[in-house]
């Protein structure tokens, strides 16, 4: 059984709030730290790739190639 009382607030379901803020919600702080991350992701990914495709791949000489 249930009680109902007239002071319960039924529009406040989830007392955590929402997951993801409103965008009006979100602090310059939030924002700024953000696209810090972001941007620092982007320079991983660019070091990483350009280790990857620095050195191209070793072409082999034209007498060791056996065509048979």
């Amino acid at each position: 059984m249930c009680l109902r009382f007239s002071d319960d607030d039924p529009v406040q379901v989830s007392p955590e709030g929402p997951r993801r803020p409103h965008p009006s919600k979100v602090t310059a702080k939030q924002s700024t730290d953000k696209r810090i991350q972001h941007m620092q992701n982007i320079k991983k990914e660019k070091r990483r790739l350009s280790k990857r495709f620095a050195r191209p791949s070793p072409i082999p000489e034209p007498g060791l190639l056996w065509s048979g």
